[in-house]
Formats: structure tokens, sequence, C-alpha cells
């Protein structure tokens, strides 16, 4: 494993996943994913987690405030560097929705857009970073409170599921 990461599941008071990228174009596809990213050195996977999700949305919430962790996923994709893998560990926390906005982090996140999904438009929603079936069935099981004691191992992102022991 190159790395570890942090990512959280954003839910708003109406059942909204709050998911950040960018809209499609002309020239490049649709891409939606989590907030989070690496974990630094001397951090936990909560702060972490809790620092991302400050510079991503502009959301301020303690370590403490997020459930979890409740999901694992692979991460399997490419940098300048050359391919990376990065096992994420998915939090959860519930918010009333916000006007997120870039807080921190580097100029690749500068130009991050927001969109609040519903569970029903998981389906006719293009560009997932995370396999939405995977990512849908977590969700609604949350939704129902039923949080996971052990984190569930969610489908890979950018891999095959042989890639991942146990799937």
């Amino acid at each position: 494993m190159d790395r570890h990461g942090a990512r959280c599941i954003v839910i708003d008071e109406q059942d909204c996943v709050l998911f950040i990228g960018r809209s499609a174009t002309a020239d490049r596809p649709a891409r939606w994913f989590l907030p989070g990213g690496g974990i630094d050195s001397g951090e936990t996977q909560r702060e972490a987690a809790a620092r991302e999700l400050f510079e991503e949305t502009g959301l301020r919430v303690g370590p403490d405030d997020l459930v979890g962790p409740v999901a694992r996923q692979l991460y399997c994709g490419s940098r300048r560097q050359g391919p990376f893998t990065q096992e994420n560990h998915l939090f959860m926390v519930r918010v009333e929705r916000f006007e997120p906005h870039v807080a921190g982090g580097d100029e690749y996140e500068a130009d991050f857009e927001f969109n609040w999904i519903s569970k029903s438009a998981f389906a006719t929603t293009e560009g997932f970073d995370h396999p939405v079936e995977s990512l849908l069935h977590l969700v609604k099981r949350l939704l129902d409170g039923d949080v996971p004691t052990v984190p569930v191992q969610l489908a890979p992102v950018g891999a095959p599921a042989s890639a991942v022991p146990g799937l």
C-alpha cells in the first residue's frame, strides 16, 4: 500500500450526500468523489478526515464528531509519479446543509465544485469516482441507522474486485 487516506460521507438533514469534484464539460467528463485525502505523518485516521473535510469543504468538525470508520475502500490510480494504491478509511458525519467552499489544500482543490446528491439521484448522476452500488448500499444502511461496528469493505475504485482480499 503506497498510502492511507481518510474520507467523509457527509449527510445533510434531507439525507443528501456531499460530493466534491467537477461537472462535465465539452472536453472532460464529470468526476464526483467524497471529501478526503491522505493521512499525514503523525495523524490519526479521524484527525486526517476532519482536516481534509475542512480543507475541501470549509466544514469544521472535531475528530470525535466523526462516526466510524464505517468502511474501507481500495483506490488504485495514477499521478505524475506513476501508479499508486491507497486504502481509504471512510467516516460519516450528519450535518445541516451548508454552502461548501475550499478552505485550504492545494491548487488542484481550488477548482472543486460541490454537489449534494440524494440517494434517489445516485443512479442517474454520472462521474462517480466510487462504485455506485457499493456506496449506495452503505449510504442506505447508514440512513437506516445501521452503522457498522466493523468497517465494511466497499468495492474498489480503479481496480478489479479480485485485487481486494476478501471480496
